[in-house]
């Protein structure tokens, strides 16, 4: 009998897949806890209550419901009532398996639109899927009744729909994810070249045939209030040793980098403006990066983006790395294609420190220390910046090559001194 071993791909590949499935069980138990404890009583779904109780009030969706914070209410555009207000008429358990229903749709689509992207051969392209399924985020955000997998999805299928020669689906998707939450806005920077001017001209029609259509729902003072008051305000707060960014690191080491502070507190102005530029160099960085590679890849160019955004938003909650999905997807897939002796286990740790969920308490030998304490509670931003950083690494050789065409194309080049 002729037994082949199997190589050290696949195992590697069948490790992940098999820890992932405990984990989506995990997930999958999380969502049946909730129902079973009522949407209207469980911790996890305040948020979600919140949702309900401030779009129910299409007058006043702003000023009421904060939950004795005034960040904390219904934060979402004025379009985003349409939906919200939609399910607030029904009974909240309906309502919450309807959204959840909306959200596993759009994870799915997402997942098929990103191993597409990737080309991967079917085992990486399923171990990555089930390892990127895994990821607390998304088992957070779908038990929490959270929207940014729907975030995410939008976020990807422009992408895939502008890559695929179709601007008119491009610009409808991230209209939709601009007007349900705003973070899809960054992507028509993406849009910004010849081959896809079309897909940013979509975007900008849909975005603004979808504010229209939202008159008939939210008042013209609604969007002043939301861009003008509600937006701003909002900016200027976060939770140290909660908010998984700059901003919320910043403001752990400021309070002494012990416990997490739960309640909102003003973000100091310099590290308000450290995360505004963190985010436009992120935009710039991939912009450059989709130049440089030629849109060769232009899943690395939005992963990019989105690790930027996710650092640089001052309250990116745990739950918001479900915007993390195609990056840590595509690290893994690359990992599991051609893995190395450091970017293995580099990989395999950013995606473990993402499989913890976010509010998981650190053993004391950790928490009792700053240096450690901190990075601990804001890993998922540094772990957003590794794998940022990863991408660019692999577009250097795209980089030195367009860098040397560039000096043998100049006069210059080749004469004597």
């Amino acid at each position: 009998m002729n037994l082949t071993r199997p190589s050290p791909r696949f195992l590697l590949a069948a490790s992940i897949l098999a820890a992932s499935i405990l984990v989506l069980v995990h997930h999958l138990f999380e969502v049946v806890a909730v129902l079973r404890e009522g949407v209207g009583a469980a911790a996890l779904t305040l948020d979600f209550r919140t949702y309900m109780c401030g779009a129910a009030d299409l007058v006043r969706p702003y000023d009421i419901c904060h939950n004795g914070e005034y960040v904390s209410g219904f934060v979402y555009p004025p379009p985003s009532l349409g939906y919200f207000h939609a399910l607030s008429r029904l009974p909240i358990d309906i309502a919450f398996l309807l959204h959840t229903f909306a959200c596993v749709l759009a994870l799915a689509a997402a997942t098929w639109m990103t191993v597409k992207l990737l080309k991967a051969d079917r085992l990486t392209g399923v171990a990555a899927a089930a390892g990127a399924l895994a990821i607390a985020p998304i088992g957070t955000s779908l038990a929490a009744g959270q929207v940014n997998i729907l975030l995410m999805a939008a976020a990807v299928a422009g992408v895939w729909f502008a890559s695929s020669g179709k601007p008119v689906r491009a610009g409808v998707a991230i209209a939709l994810g601009f007007w349900l939450k705003i973070y899809p806005g960054l992507i028509p920077a993406l849009f910004l070249t010849r081959g896809k001017w079309r897909a940013a001209a979509a975007t900008v029609i849909a975005s603004a045939a979808i504010a229209v259509l939202g008159l008939a729902w939210a008042a013209p003072q609604l969007y002043a209030q939301y861009f003008l008051d509600l937006l701003p305000h909002a900016q200027g707060y976060t939770m140290p040793g909660v908010a998984q960014s700059i901003a919320g690191m910043a403001t752990h080491v400021a309070a002494g980098g012990g416990q997490p502070v739960l309640h909102f507190v003003p973000t100091p102005n310099g590290v308000q403006l450290a995360s505004k530029v963190v985010l436009a160099l992120g935009i710039l960085l991939a912009m450059a990066h989709q130049r440089v590679t030629r849109d060769t890849r232009p899943l690395d160019s939005l992963n990019l983006l989105l690790a930027a955004s996710l650092i640089a938003a001052p309250n990116a909650w745990g739950y918001h790395y479900a915007l993390i999905f195609p990056v840590i997807l595509a690290a893994l897939a690359q990992t599991l294609a051609a893995p190395s002796w450091w970017r293995t286990p580099l990989v395999l740790g950013c995606w473990l420190a993402l499989v913890v969920p976010a509010w998981t308490d650190p053993p004391h030998a950790i928490a009792a220390h700053p240096l450690l304490n901190v990075p601990f509670r804001g890993r998922y931003a540094l772990v957003a910046a590794v794998l940022a950083k990863l991408i660019v690494w692999d577009a250097l050789p795209e980089l030195r090559a367009a860098l040397g065409q560039r000096r043998r194309a100049s006069p210059g080049f080749g004469t004597a001194a």
